[in-house]
């Protein structure tokens, strides 16, 4: 079995390496075979089109939401008290095994208590584990390395920051095509807190690490370059002087301009407004858990961030890193929303939905639902955005099964995650980070996808279809 797996993560890189194009290329792709495929099923040349234009900036809020939540999360990450952790963390592997199976470890419990922290942290656990193991003469596989930081987004959907689950939590989120069932929200408690979901996540948290461990080559081992490991430690010194204070400037002597963009004070004190956000959502407001939204959620990521970094000039410094890390993202985006918005205004995607669902049992709804939500994320990779498009079948054909409509939810949010692994849409912010290319790392989470579908497929299968 060992063998198999590491032959088949090499097998799995070396195709990568040969035929995985660039993010954008790949979006570029995927926008024509959407194009085709809307042609190939009735839509004619005009509404295929004004079907794209309509989609390109429906999602702009949601962007904008997304683009907040990775640049607080990446903020955070980086912050001089969290990297500090994280190199402490990474003195921890002694072998190649431990090293991989460590990084994707630490990555996925991060990301379960958000994906955007989850995504930084692995890449930054990559990096420092990559340096540790060159310093205590390790011989461990970079790319592996970073695909194992990568594996955080096979698990963040059963976490707090779904956001499936949370759109679907907050009525006012509810588009108005989905049915009149679920227009009321559907609580967290009966998605992300569900045992179907806490179950199978934490099978993956316990499963994929060892097998990213298992995948490590034995030759064309490719170390961390010196020039790079260095960057972590950058970011702490390049904000902060020798003695942990403000950078001197003009020879040592502070202008009055100077102090109020070092205070400590101004710096701490807006904090107070996107705390008392998360503090009338979770605390004065009635529903507890079930007001974790993704508005909630980004308010205490801004004021963690800001607690973390202290003053105005280093969270301003580290923002224009973090906006620079998310640029692909950004711009990819809308193309991404035209290929939603290709899907949804041609009818595409309740045509992809019904085709396959129409050979759906209750006992065999739960694997198929996962293919398809798998199928659906290639080409909309955004979590809300892929929702939008097809939730309203998707638990159509769930609630006319006899299930209930939150099986639809958990379907789609276990099955959405897996092709996020041969998706390399989200893993821009990580690859700049690394400093490495998608082609470099989709080999070993192709590897890390196939085993997480006989995971998901058999245990969503037991607590939805049998028990």
């Amino acid at each position: 079995m060992l063998t198999f797996l590491r032959r088949l993560g090499e097998r799995c890189s070396d195709l990568s390496e040969e035929y995985i194009p660039d993010p954008y290329v790949i979006a570029i792709v995927l926008t024509f075979v959407a194009v085709a495929a809307a042609l190939g099923t009735g839509a004619g040349p005009q509404e295929t089109m004004n079907a794209w234009t309509t989609g390109v900036w429906s999602l702009l809020p949601f962007m904008a939401a997304i683009s907040i939540l990775l640049m607080t999360g990446d903020a955070i990450a980086k912050s001089p008290t969290f990297t500090l952790g994280l190199e402490r963390l990474a003195r921890l592997p002694n072998s190649r095994f431990s090293a991989v199976w460590f990084t994707s470890f630490v990555a996925m419990a991060a990301a379960i208590v958000s994906w955007a922290i989850g995504l930084i942290v692995g890449a930054i656990m990559a990096k420092r584990v990559a340096y540790e193991c060159r310093e205590k003469g390790i011989d461990v596989h970079y790319p592996l390395l970073a695909a194992a930081g990568y594996t955080s987004l096979m698990v963040f959907h059963g976490g707090l920051s779904s956001s499936v689950g949370l759109m679907m939590a907050d009525p006012s989120l509810v588009p108005s095509n989905f049915p009149d069932y679920a227009r009321e929200g559907v609580p967290l408690s009966l998605t992300v807190g569900s045992t179907a979901n806490i179950v199978t996540t934490g099978t993956l948290l316990l499963v994929i690490p060892v097998v990213m461990g298992l995948l490590h080559p034995k030759d064309g081992i490719r170390e961390l370059p010196r020039a790079t490991y260095e960057e972590i430690d950058e970011v702490v010194s390049e904000a902060f002087g020798p003695d942990g204070g403000p950078v001197a400037t003009d020879g040592g002597r502070e202008r009055f301009a100077d102090r109020l963009n070092d205070s400590r004070l101004i710096g701490l004190s807006i904090a107070i407004f996107p705390a008392y956000f998360v503090l009338n959502a979770w605390v004065l407001q009635p529903g507890g858990i079930s007001n974790l939204t993704l508005n909630s959620i980004n308010a205490f990521f801004l004021m963690l961030a800001i607690l973390l970094w202290v003053r105005p000039t280093a969270i301003v410094a580290q923002m224009k890193d973090s906006v620079s890390n998310i640029s692909g993202i950004i711009f990819q985006f809308p193309f991404y929303a035209g290929i939603a918005g290709l899907l949804t205004g041609t009818g595409l995607a309740t045509v992809i939905v019904e085709s396959v669902g129409g050979f759906a049992t209750p006992m065999t709804w739960p694997v198929i639902g996962v293919i398809v939500a798998g199928f659906v994320n290639v080409f909309i990779p955004s979590g809300g955005g892929q929702w939008v498009a097809m939730g309203p079948i998707m638990m159509e054909i769930t609630v006319g099964l006899g299930m209930a409509p939150e099986d639809a939810i958990i379907i789609e949010m276990l099955g959405d995650q897996l092709t996020n692994m041969i998706q390399p849409f989200w893993a821009i912010p990580l690859l700049a980070i690394a400093n490495l290319r998608a082609r470099d790392i989709i080999g070993y989470t192709t590897v890390a996808m196939l085993i997480g579908f006989v995971i998901v497929g058999g245990w969503l299968t037991l607590f939805l279809a049998i028990l």
